[in-house]
Protein backbone atom coordinates (compact mmCIF):
# COMPACT_ATOMS: atom_id res chain seq x y z
CA UNK A 1 0.00 0.00 0.00
CA UNK A 2 1.40 3.39 -1.01
CA UNK A 3 1.89 6.25 1.43
CA UNK A 4 -0.95 8.13 -0.29
CA UNK A 5 -3.30 5.19 0.24
CA UNK A 6 -2.33 5.00 3.90
CA UNK A 7 -2.98 8.72 4.34
CA UNK A 8 -6.32 8.47 2.54
CA UNK A 9 -7.43 5.60 4.78
CA UNK A 10 -6.22 7.19 8.00
CA UNK A 11 -7.63 10.63 7.31
CA UNK A 12 -10.83 9.24 5.83
CA UNK A 13 -11.63 7.16 8.88
CA UNK A 14 -10.50 9.97 11.18
CA UNK A 15 -13.06 12.15 9.41
CA UNK A 16 -15.90 10.03 10.81
CA UNK A 17 -14.68 10.43 14.40
CA UNK A 18 -16.08 13.94 15.02
CA UNK A 19 -19.64 12.83 14.24
CA UNK A 20 -19.23 9.61 16.23
CA UNK A 21 -17.91 11.67 19.14
CA UNK A 22 -20.78 14.13 18.86
CA UNK A 23 -23.19 11.19 18.85
CA UNK A 24 -21.77 10.02 22.19
CA UNK A 25 -21.91 13.56 23.56
CA UNK A 26 -25.52 14.00 22.43
CA UNK A 27 -26.64 10.81 24.15
CA UNK A 28 -24.91 11.81 27.38
CA UNK A 29 -27.57 14.49 28.03
CA UNK A 30 -24.98 17.24 27.81
CA UNK A 31 -24.95 19.67 24.96
CA UNK A 32 -27.56 17.71 22.98
CA UNK A 33 -28.70 20.55 20.75
CA UNK A 34 -25.15 21.73 20.07
CA UNK A 35 -23.99 18.19 19.32
CA UNK A 36 -26.80 17.62 16.80
CA UNK A 37 -26.15 20.99 15.13
CA UNK A 38 -22.38 20.49 15.01
CA UNK A 39 -22.70 16.98 13.58
CA UNK A 40 -25.16 18.16 10.96
CA UNK A 41 -22.97 21.06 9.89
CA UNK A 42 -19.89 18.81 9.75
CA UNK A 43 -21.73 16.22 7.64
CA UNK A 44 -22.97 18.94 5.29
CA UNK A 45 -19.37 20.09 4.85
CA UNK A 46 -18.36 16.53 4.00
CA UNK A 47 -21.18 16.32 1.47
CA UNK A 48 -19.94 19.58 -0.09
CA UNK A 49 -16.39 18.20 -0.10
CA UNK A 50 -17.60 15.19 -2.11
CA UNK A 51 -18.93 17.57 -4.73
CA UNK A 52 -15.56 19.32 -4.67
CA UNK A 53 -13.88 16.07 -5.67
CA UNK A 54 -15.91 16.10 -8.88
CA UNK A 55 -15.13 19.80 -9.41
CA UNK A 56 -11.47 18.78 -9.25
CA UNK A 57 -12.07 16.02 -11.79
CA UNK A 58 -13.69 18.51 -14.16
CA UNK A 59 -11.06 21.25 -13.77
CA UNK A 60 -8.23 18.79 -14.35
CA UNK A 61 -9.80 17.49 -17.56
CA UNK A 62 -10.25 14.11 -15.90
CA UNK A 63 -14.02 14.38 -16.39
CA UNK A 64 -16.41 16.06 -18.78
CA UNK A 65 -17.78 19.55 -18.24
CA UNK A 66 -21.07 18.09 -16.93
CA UNK A 67 -19.17 17.33 -13.73
CA UNK A 68 -19.04 21.07 -13.04
CA UNK A 69 -22.82 20.96 -12.71
CA UNK A 70 -22.84 17.69 -10.80
CA UNK A 71 -20.15 18.93 -8.43
CA UNK A 72 -22.32 21.74 -7.03
CA UNK A 73 -25.38 19.54 -6.38
CA UNK A 74 -24.18 18.22 -2.97
CA UNK A 75 -23.50 21.75 -1.67
CA UNK A 76 -26.83 23.05 -2.91
CA UNK A 77 -28.65 20.03 -1.49
CA UNK A 78 -27.02 20.55 1.92
CA UNK A 79 -27.99 24.22 1.86
CA UNK A 80 -31.60 23.39 0.96
CA UNK A 81 -32.07 20.77 3.68
CA UNK A 82 -30.84 23.23 6.33
CA UNK A 83 -34.16 25.04 5.91
CA UNK A 84 -35.93 22.07 7.53
CA UNK A 85 -36.18 21.15 11.22
CA UNK A 86 -33.22 19.16 12.60
CA UNK A 87 -34.78 15.73 12.07
CA UNK A 88 -35.42 16.35 8.38
CA UNK A 89 -32.07 18.06 7.92
CA UNK A 90 -30.33 14.95 9.26
CA UNK A 91 -32.43 12.72 7.01
CA UNK A 92 -31.65 14.99 4.06
CA UNK A 93 -27.90 14.88 4.68
CA UNK A 94 -27.98 11.07 5.03
CA UNK A 95 -30.02 10.86 1.81
CA UNK A 96 -27.53 13.17 0.06
CA UNK A 97 -24.51 11.13 1.17
CA UNK A 98 -26.06 7.86 0.03
CA UNK A 99 -27.47 9.26 -3.22
CA UNK A 100 -24.14 10.79 -4.22
CA UNK A 101 -22.41 7.47 -3.45
CA UNK A 102 -24.87 5.66 -5.72
CA UNK A 103 -24.21 8.27 -8.41
CA UNK A 104 -20.45 7.80 -8.04
CA UNK A 105 -20.82 4.03 -8.38
CA UNK A 106 -22.69 4.44 -11.66
CA UNK A 107 -21.20 7.51 -13.34
CA UNK A 108 -18.85 7.48 -16.30
CA UNK A 109 -15.83 8.05 -14.02
CA UNK A 110 -16.18 4.74 -12.20
CA UNK A 111 -13.33 3.17 -14.19
CA UNK A 112 -11.07 6.17 -13.56
CA UNK A 113 -11.29 6.39 -9.78
CA UNK A 114 -8.29 5.32 -7.77
CA UNK A 115 -8.60 1.64 -6.86
CA UNK A 116 -9.40 2.20 -3.19
CA UNK A 117 -11.75 5.20 -3.67
CA UNK A 118 -15.15 3.50 -3.87
CA UNK A 119 -14.52 0.90 -1.14
CA UNK A 120 -13.31 3.66 1.19
CA UNK A 121 -16.21 5.89 0.18
CA UNK A 122 -18.70 3.10 0.98
CA UNK A 123 -17.21 2.55 4.44
CA UNK A 124 -17.08 6.24 5.27
CA UNK A 125 -20.62 6.87 4.01
CA UNK A 126 -21.88 3.95 6.08
CA UNK A 127 -20.08 5.13 9.24
CA UNK A 128 -21.18 8.73 8.83
CA UNK A 129 -24.77 7.80 7.97
CA UNK A 130 -25.10 5.44 10.95
CA UNK A 131 -23.68 8.08 13.28
CA UNK A 132 -26.08 10.69 11.92
CA UNK A 133 -28.99 8.26 12.17
CA UNK A 134 -28.13 7.81 15.84
CA UNK A 135 -28.88 11.52 16.30
CA UNK A 136 -32.36 11.30 14.76
CA UNK A 137 -34.21 10.49 18.03
CA UNK A 138 -32.43 13.33 19.83
CA UNK A 139 -33.29 15.77 17.04
CA UNK A 140 -36.98 15.26 17.79
CA UNK A 141 -36.63 16.50 21.37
Amino acid sequence: MSDNSKWALALGYAGVLPVAGLLVLAWSDAWQHQAVNSATIYAALILSFLGGIHWGFATSGFASSKHFLISVVPSLWAWIVFAAPDFFTLLGIIFGLITFLVYEQRCDLVGKYPKRYLPLRKHLTFGLSISLAGLLPISLQ
